[in-house]
């Protein structure tokens, strides 16, 4: 009877575990972009963001594009189960590349472009 407990408390602890940092793992798909900074340089762009949802931090950002003039930005889940804020960012820096024209970021199951470069002025801008 002891081993037997034992093992199922064993299992929910792995499980528990699981859950707490697995979530960690999972791409962020309801994070939004709300404001961003281009260096003097023109080589980095800090973005702020938020989410978009009643639950959830973003931790850290990956660009997943090999064409250098679209940046396709992946966001995932902080650590801490579903709500969880361990590790939680809401600022990013990004390098720049000087061919980049388009970012995009992944919302729910789809690619969308959140910032664009115009091309009459160089500047960079929102998109609506």
């Amino acid at each position: 009877m002891k081993k037997k407990l034992s093992i199922i408390i064993v299992v929910l602890l792995l499980l528990g575990c699981v859950y707490y940092f697995g979530v960690g793992f999972l791409p962020a798909t309801n994070v939004v972009v709300t404001d961003f900074e281009v260096s003097e340089q023109q080589d980095s762009m800090t973005i702020q963001t938020s989410i978009a949802t009643s639950a959830g931090y973003s931790r850290t950002v990956k660009n997943v594009s090999d064409d250098p003039e679209k940046m396709m930005l992946k966001f995932y889940s902080a650590f801490g189960g579903v709500n969880g804020s361990i590790g939680a960012k809401s600022e990013f820096d990004l390098p720049l590349a000087p061919e980049c024209k388009e970012i995009y970021v992944l919302q729910k199951d789809a690619y969308h472009l959140v910032l664009e470069k115009n091309q009459t002025t160089g500047e960079w801008e929102m998109v609506k």
